[in-house]
């Protein structure tokens, strides 16, 4: 009976949760709701990333067929405009030129900078490439 007596005693005691649980929970709450934020942060990253390769190349191939429909390289200070219109001021453009036997060769570069993290050489003072920078080649060949 006194046994008996003990366990009601300490299920009256326990009424509730203690402060040290609660406490427990919203820490435990609050560092996967930060994973979560910083999840979603990286993602957002990742979709401006992929819309200015995107960009990037609808631009190489409007230049490609301007170049195959003219035979000539063109007017290369609008395209390099229209770049650092729409990829930002330090887009860059460089289209050379070249014959290869019987074919006209057109090697388009498109460069521009992405975002940039901690660990980039630039930040970090080391060796490394530079993962900020972006490029893009295209070879058009077309017969003059």
């Amino acid at each position: 009976m006194e046994h008996h007596k003990q366990v009601v005693d300490m299920r009256r005691k326990q009424n509730g949760l203690s402060m040290i649980e609660v406490l427990v929970a919203v820490l435990v709450l609050a560092i996967g709701l930060l994973g979560v934020a910083g999840m979603q942060t990286v993602s957002m990253q990742q979709t401006q990333g992929a819309d200015k390769r995107s960009v990037a190349v609808l631009h190489l191939q409007s230049i490609a067929d301007e170049i195959r429909s003219e035979k000539s390289v063109g007017d290369k200070s609008a395209w390099e405009a229209a770049l650092k219109k729409d990829l930002g001021e330090e887009a860059k453009l460089e289209i050379d030129s070249n014959s290869v036997g019987i074919y006209r060769e057109a090697i388009i570069k498109v460069t521009w900078k992405g975002r940039s993290s901690i660990w980039d050489n630039a930040s970090s003072g080391g060796d490394s490439e530079d993962l900020s920078s972006n490029t893009f080649d295209l070879t058009v060949r077309f017969l003059p």
